[in-house]
């Protein structure tokens, strides 16, 4: 009786130690499901592969440990960059510059090296995360199609010069376009253009037309500023002439009024004597003209007599 006292004492006692055991394992299964998340990023949480919660915000949480449940952090305040034309390492950074990934074509048939980096954020963790198996091989593919479908629309002087924040904006939008209606879950914040080229070959060539081009445009630049110089001195020279020649007439039709209206009074004076307004003009007349001529005095009677002339 004690015997099986005593085996059944053993089989509990094994019992109890088992079960310990088994607790101690599954609350250290359990603790495993506590984790952080950063304060740059949120976290998708997912229970048998289907999502329960996709913006997970940050702080200290809990959840399923595998393999039940599953917690995937993403940065979602993190701008990254993806270089086009470039060489990319191991680590997704770029390292040098890729001659056959850069070339492209414009819309004369002109091949551009074009080198490119684009910014982008994570906008819908959950869509980038399961959507897509390879998010950044995608928007690669995407600003490629919008780089290639805009270019093959544009001369390739409108990309080497003007056409360039129009190309930025374009290609921005249109890669956007197709990374929503693919679902990914990407944000294309910016596409700076680091760099457009003619190939090496024609390089002279097309610098020798920039050069011709730059030279027109100060040349046009230069007439312009002459002729905003000239043009205002010209006016305002005319507007004085304009201004002497209307004094002049002013003046001169006050001094003809002054002597018609002079005239017209002497002919009245006429009207009523005569001799006498004949007298006075004669005698007026040579009171003008005597200071200004020179005067002789000769002996009468004599031929032979030299003349005499009065200084005054």
């Amino acid at each position: 009786m004690s015997r099986w006292r005593d085996r059944l004492g053993r089989a509990v006692r094994r019992r109890s130690v088992q079960g310990g055991v088994a607790l101690l394992l599954v609350s250290g299964w359990l603790a495993t499901g506590i984790y952080t998340v950063p304060a740059t990023s949120v976290a998708v949480q997912s229970l048998f592969g289907a999502v329960t919660d996709g913006a997970v915000p940050p702080g200290v949480h809990w959840w399923w440990p595998r393999p039940f449940g599953r917690v995937d952090r993403v940065e979602v305040t993190r701008t990254f960059s993806l270089g086009l034309g470039f060489k990319v390492d191991k680590t997704g950074e770029t390292a040098g510059f890729d001659p056959v990934e850069s070339r492209w074509l414009s819309g004369d048939t002109n091949i551009l090296h074009l080198r490119s980096k684009v910014g982008w954020r994570i906008s819908e963790p959950v869509r980038f995360l399961f959507r897509v198996d390879d998010p950044a091989r995608v928007l690669r593919m995407a600003v490629g199609t919008a780089y290639t479908e805009t270019m093959s629309a544009m001369p390739v002087d409108d990309v080497l010069t003007t056409g360039r924040l129009v190309l930025r904006e374009q290609v921005r939008t249109r890669a956007q376009e197709m990374l929503d209606a693919w679902q990914v879950g990407i944000e294309v914040l910016s596409v700076n253009l680091e760099s457009v080229d003619p190939p090496p070959v024609v390089l002279k060539a097309f610098q020798d037309v920039q050069d011709a081009r730059a030279d027109r445009e100060r040349l046009v630049s230069d007439a312009e500023s002459y002729a905003n110089t000239t043009i205002p001195l010209a006016r305002g020279e005319a507007e004085k002439l304009q201004h002497e020649a209307e004094s002049f007439r002013i003046e001169r039709m006050q001094a003809a009024e002054a002597d018609a209206d002079r005239f017209a009074r002497l002919v009245v004076e006429h009207d009523r004597s005569p001799t006498l307004l004949e007298k006075r003009l004669y005698l007026e007349t040579v009171e003008r003209v005597l200071p200004r001529v020179k005067r002789y005095v000769l002996e009468p009677g004599n031929a032979n007599s030299m003349p005499i002339r009065i200084l005054e």
